[in-house]
């Protein structure tokens, strides 16, 4: 009887170590208000690289349209204005 009483002490003694240690490993449940904190708090996030991406493409797009317009303004010039008529008898100038 003492060998079982010893062996019921020891298991006793083992899950009573045991428990406490398994119990620490899970994190606690999340309550609602904290999980809807969290998905606002995504969504918040999600919107800031949303219009940093937005900014960051309306930037590039003035860019090109300033590049463009740098270009129309300074390439082909038109031909200088003759100054003068043609010649009598001339076909063309």
């Amino acid at each position: 009887m003492r060998s079982a009483s010893k062996a019921f002490v020891c298991l006793g003694l083992a899950l009573s170590l045991a428990l406490p240690a398994a119990a620490q490993t899970r994190l606690p449940r999340k309550s609602p208000a904290e999980r809807r904190v969290q998905e606002i708090n995504r969504d918040i996030q999600q919107q800031q690289r949303l219009q940093r991406f937005e900014q960051q493409n309306q930037f590039e797009t003035n860019q090109l349209r300033q590049s463009i317009d740098r270009q129309r303004t300074f390439s082909n010039p038109s031909p200088p204005a003759r100054i003068g008529t043609c010649p009598a008898g001339s076909v063309g100038c």
